[in-house]
Order: C-alpha cells, then sequence, then structure tokens
C-alpha cells in the first residue's frame, strides 16, 4: 500500500507540474476563445479540485498499473506513459468530438499529444519512484 501511495504521489505531482505549465501555454488561451463563442458552455476558471481530482485517478491508474506491469524504470514508465496517457485522452477527445459541436478536430491532436507528453513525464516520475522502492 505505501509503494502504490507514493508512486501515485509522484505521478500526480510531475502531472500537476506538467499540467499547470501546459495550461498556461496552451489552454488558457483556448479556454478564453471558447468561452467568447460559447459562453454558456464555458466555466470562466476551472475548477481545480476537478482537475486534481482527475490527476489523482490518472497518477493512481498508472502507479497500479505499471506496478502490475513491471514498468519500473524511468525509461520503461516515459515511454509506457506516452501511449496510456496518449490512448485515455484519445478516446475522450475523440467522444467528444462526436457530442461536442465546439470540439475541433486539430483540438483532439493537439490535446492527445500534449496528454501523451504529460504521460511521459508522470509515467518516468512513476517508473522511477517503482525503481527506488525495489
Amino acid at each position: 500500500m505505501k509503494k502504490l501511495i507514493l508512486t501515485t504521489l509522484a505521478g500526480f505531482v510531475a502531472s500537476f507540474i506538467f499540467g499547470s505549465i501546459s495550461y498556461f501555454l496552451y489552454y488558457e488561451k483556448l479556454m478564453v476563445a471558447l468561452m467568447e463563442k460559447y459562453p454558456a458552455s464555458i466555466k470562466t476558471e476551472p475548477d481545480l479540485m476537478i482537475g486534481m481530482g482527475a490527476g489523482l485517478v490518472q497518477s493512481l491508474l498508472m502507479a497500479y498499473s505499471f506496478d502490475k506491469m513491471n514498468f519500473n524504470t524511468l525509461k520503461s514508465g516515459a515511454l509506457n506513459g506516452i501511449w496510456f496517457a496518449g490512448g485515455i485522452w484519445m478516446i475522450a477527445n475523440l467522444n467528444n468530438l462526436s457530442m461536442l459541436s465546439f470540439y475541433e478536430t486539430s483540438f483532439v491532436i493537439t490535446d492527445t499529444v500534449i496528454s501523451a507528453a504529460l504521460g511521459a513525464f508522470a509515467g518516468a516520475a512513476i517508473g522511477w519512484t517503482l525503481d527506488r522502492q525495489k
């Protein structure tokens, strides 16, 4: 249980750092543009607790899975974090694209790439933490 908690926290901290940077570099401008175009559909500020909850759940899922699949080095964590997070968010983005009129293909591609990079960063932290607990 201690290993799961530590690796989840490592993945969460890495996700939070990468997610904060990507928000300020990309998502914040997108949110402003969407608020202007769809004011009733977009919150003026993201709900940080919900976002942190999503990051915590993804980190827990990655930490548990990576431990069971022996992705327990910095390199294997990073490489597998790419497909893991990229895959999760590609599915979510494609579902949203199929249902929401303001979703665009260019956003699906960009967000999936950013999510895969976040997965590499979080996966590296998880793999490294698992390696330290051998």
